[in-house]
């Protein structure tokens, strides 16, 4: 590395490294995950009796919706075969939250709660840095890292929550 002056630094020479390397590059690098977490905690910590109603099995179609908003925002959706991909998704989330709702209650519960861990799959395979689909980059990476992280967590909840 150069400096204005034209002479050599080296990253340890000025502290870089550490500052690089310290809680705050963790904090500046997954605060979307860490958002996700928190999101998630509470989700865990606030569970209450599962109803065929509750938000989080009629938010699943709402994933997949802003899957297709975002690769259409973005210009994803012309790359081969990605828009057939995301419908797809569509498809299967928005039947996941159906059959939630349709089937006896245990049951739904627990297609809720496998749905949104699938999603959370769906979400490493959008993740730039985790897969090489022709998807990768159809959400923001911060998104998809939000959504990993709080999908498995809002799954998780929904395996262990009562039945209302």
């Amino acid at each position: 590395m150069t400096d204005l002056s034209g002479s050599e630094r080296f990253p340890d020479d000025t502290g870089e490294q550490a500052a690089r390397s310290g809680p705050l590059r963790l904090l500046a690098r997954w605060w979307p995950a860490l958002i996700g977490v928190a999101a998630g905690v509470v989700s865990l910590l606030t569970i209450e009796p599962w109803t065929r109603t509750d938000p989080p099995t009629l938010l699943l179609p709402g994933l997949a919706i802003a899957y297709l908003v975002f690769g259409a925002v973005r210009g994803r959706l012309r790359r081969p075969g990605v828009l057939r991909l995301e419908i797809v998704g569509l498809v299967v989330f928005g039947g996941c939250a159906l059959l939630a709702v349709l089937v006896d209650p245990r049951a739904g519960q627990y297609v809720a709660g496998l749905a949104w861990i699938g999603h959370a799959a769906w979400d490493v395979a959008h993740h730039r840095d985790l897969s090489r689909h022709p998807a990768v980059g159809v959400v923001p990476r911060g998104y998809a890292e939000f959504c990993i992280v709080l999908d498995l967590l809002i799954g998780a909840s929904l395996l262990a929550a009562p039945l209302a």
